[in-house]
């Protein structure tokens, strides 16, 4: 899967598609509802949420994440406390998530 998705990252860049214009395909809205329902027991999901870093708020996600390491850290999380939720999310959900969250950065 990850060859896969640096394979379609190399497509992209060579197509001149920012990791931003890639965060666009997702929904924001419902993004936002995702994070809100899932994310919120343990994040910040606020726009202009808390600057912390355990764990970190979505909003410092955004500043220190590109589009495509957001995306990883959601399909393969770094730390046990995360619930796996790529296991019951579908793919376009991901999408949504990862827009929503490189929405914070502005």
């Amino acid at each position: 899967m990850r060859n896969r998705c640096l394979c379609l990252g190399g497509v992209l860049a060579l197509a001149g598609l920012s990791g931003t214009a890639l965060a666009q395909e997702g929904n924001i809205t419902m993004g936002r509802q995702i994070a809100e329902e899932y994310c919120v027991s343990c994040h910040d999901v606020d726009p202009g949420g808390a600057f912390k870093q355990e764990p970190p708020s979505f909003a410092a996600i955004a500043i220190y994440r590109s589009p495509e390491q957001i995306r990883e850290r959601i399909v393969t999380p770094i730390h046990a406390a995360m619930p796996r939720y790529t296991e019951y999310m579908i793919g376009g959900n991901i999408d949504d998530m990862v827009a929503y969250i490189a929405s914070l950065e502005e």
